[in-house]
């Protein structure tokens, strides 16, 4: 079944033809191979230096989150097969304002998300160049390194080389079975003293972890995205996204346990318990491997680590090249962005207008955590506003075949916009009022797009919704908060656990208005 969206927001529905060959164990390797990649080879190091060894339980935290998320989106994209995911779905159900705003989130988090993976890439290269970093941080020559990877990255794609089945099965096996090693040797070199205290930084600690996390789980929406294709879609979607979630958390955890558990202090020239300078290591699989005397486990996480963020930048240049693209031809972006070269048949303005985006993110952050931060927030907003769309489609759109319908479907997706509103606080000043002006300049930009075509009354929430993470992050605990470059910080005048109250209740009124405004504007 394909959908295309008139001007007057109805479907056109018709049969399509592709055959139904995808079974549960070939979904399962899309979603499991789209969601592990380069985050994992930096996270724990991050989530260690501001949760010590109880980034073990903010992995699993972030994995039921992502799960709330990643299932209501199972409906979404069984009912809805459309290209484009998180921006077309939010438009089918919020109408263009609203489906604009999600998708220049969503082009934010792509272009942002490859300045983090090409970030990854050179810290870990800086395993045998000196120099390239300072913890996860890019020295300028660094920065000189990762703009020529974006541009080489990007010239492919212009120029349509495809990077083929065969290296994309190479970079799949090369980023998995080192992380697999890696975990499985680490837990023979285990040492449970690593994990006394296990909350050094409290569950403050814990929910910071989280919103770092978050990052290495995107992707989920992959296992929708071929729904056409899939055997039996009711029951494989959704038993194929919990058995891939189920499957990345297991993997993640036994990484999250080998790496801890490896950690020799004195190796490392750390002293004990100094969780804060874990966050330095510039590669960190790699440096606890070398620390614990496992020379030849460092160098299979490097190699894994440069060939899955290699992988991984050309997918992501591709990727953050299509969203502008997709939305040009909407008529939602600027117009030169539908371009295709006549002799390559690629977008290569939209590629060239993406990475110039991500080319400006590297040169003033240059700092791998606080992209990864600033990536979550832009992603979580767009996500939360596909479960959103969950019930305000089934109210606006009922007669459309759901092959999976989610079960209660308001305390799931009520539920999954409560957590994703939390995660994106915990996401810490200043990066959650930089990740929030980002998406708030869609504002004026959709204006100069569609004129008078304004859709106030619907995409009001997405503005108080915005301005109010920037308000409560500034008033809230004072200990969320991670590199921060102003002079003025959160004011601690609402600190843990009441924040969270205000926050969840927000999230709550939010989420009744927001399907209010939505269903009462197409009903009548």
């Amino acid at each position: 079944m394909s959908i295309k969206s008139s001007d007057q927001g109805e479907e056109k529905v018709s049969k399509g033809s592709l055959k139904r060959d995808l079974g549960l164990t070939t979904l399962v390797a899309l979603g499991v191979g789209s969601i592990i990649g380069s985050g994992m080879f930096a996270m724990p190091a991050v989530m260690g230096s501001v949760a010590g060894p109880a980034l073990i339980i903010a992995i699993v935290l972030t994995g039921i989150v992502t799960t709330l998320l990643a299932i209501s989106y199972a409906e979404l994209g069984s009912a809805f097969p459309l290209s484009g995911g998180p921006y077309s779905l939010p438009r089918l159900a919020l109408g263009d304002t609203g489906g604009f705003l999600m998708g220049w989130g969503y082009f934010l988090y792509a272009f942002i998300g490859t300045a983090a993976i090409i970030d990854i890439f050179v810290t870990y290269l800086a395993f045998w160049v000196p120099g390239l970093a300072i913890g996860e941080t890019l020295t300028p020559l660094g920065i000189i390194i990762a703009v020529v990877a974006l541009w080489i990255f990007t010239a492919i794609n212009v120029v349509g080389v495809k990077w083929g089945g065969l290296y994309s099965l190479v970079t799949t096996i090369g980023k998995i079975i080192p992380l697999i090693v890696f975990a499985a040797v680490g837990l023979s070199f285990f040492s449970g003293v690593n994990f006394v205290p296990l909350l050094p930084f409290g569950l403050t600690g814990v929910t910071l972890a989280m919103a770092f996390e978050f990052w290495a789980f995107t992707g989920f929406e992959s296992v929708v995205v071929p729904t056409e294709e899939v055997k039996n879609p009711e029951k494989t979607i959704p038993r194929a996204m919990l058995l891939t979630m189920a499957i990345v958390i297991t993997v993640y955890v036994l990484i999250a346990i080998a790496f801890v558990g490896m950690i020799n202090w004195s190796g490392l020239g750390i002293a004990v318990g100094d969780w804060g300078s874990i966050g330095n290591l510039t590669s960190p699989l790699s440096n606890v491997a070398q620390a614990a005397g496992l020379p030849i486990l460092a160098i299979v996480a490097t190699i894994g680590a440069l060939i899955s963020t290699a992988g991984s930048g050309g997918d992501w240049v591709l990727l953050q090249g299509r969203i502008p693209y997709a939305m040009a031809k909407d008529g939602l972006f600027w117009g030169p962005m539908d371009s295709v070269h006549h002799k390559w048949g690629t977008p290569f303005v939209a590629l060239i207008f993406a990475s110039v985006m991500t080319m400006i993110i590297q040169i003033f952050i240059p700092n791998f955590p606080s992209v990864a931060l600033i990536a979550s927030i832009t992603a979580l907003v767009p996500y939360a506003a596909a479960v959103l769309s969950v019930p305000i489609l089934r109210k606006t759109k009922p007669n459309v075949n759901r092959p999976f319908k989610l079960p209660v479907p308001i305390l799931i997706t009520g539920l999954g916009f409560i957590l994703a509103t939390l995660l994106i606080y915990w996401a810490s000043w200043p990066w959650t009022l930089v990740g929030a002006i980002l998406m708030l300049i869609g504002y004026p930009l959709y204006l100069t797009f569609k004129g008078k075509k304004f859709e106030f009354t619907r995409s009001l929430w997405i503005l108080v919704y915005l301005v109010f993470i920037i308000v409560m992050s500034y008033v809230g605990d004072t200990n969320f908060i991670y590199e921060n470059f102003l002079p003025i910080g959160p004011l601690g005048l609402i600190p843990m656990p009441y924040d969270m109250i205000v926050v969840t209740i927000f999230a709550i009124a939010i989420y009744a208005w927001a399907y209010k405004a939505n269903t009462k504007e197409i009903m009548n």
